[in-house]
């Protein structure tokens, strides 16, 4: 994302990595968004040749799950809705 872009940019972002795993589990593959990395920005722009105007929000890996594997096997819980939702009638 250019560096210059404020907050709004990175829910843009977000939305749009929605949209990509929403699309991607349509058509049988897995997705796994990842920020972890992006402290190693240094290396990946170095690597990848980004130019220094931008940073690395996030990356995604895509593919074929396995279920069998043993780092697939985590779930964690959720709240319901109703604990971080109001609701607000006219």
């Amino acid at each position: 994302m250019d560096r210059y872009l404020l907050a709004g940019s990175w829910l843009d972002s977000g939305m749009f990595m929605q949209n990509v795993m929403i699309a991607a589990q349509a058509v049988g593959l897995a997705t796994c968004p990842q920020q972890a990395w992006c402290e190693y920005g240094g290396i990946v722009h170095q690597v990848l040749g980004i130019p220094d105007d931008q940073i690395l929000i996030s990356g995604m890996a895509l593919g074929y799950e396995d279920v069998l594997a043993t780092e697939n096997q985590l779930r964690t819980e959720r709240a319901p809705a109703h604990v971080f939702t109001t609701y607000h009638a006219d």
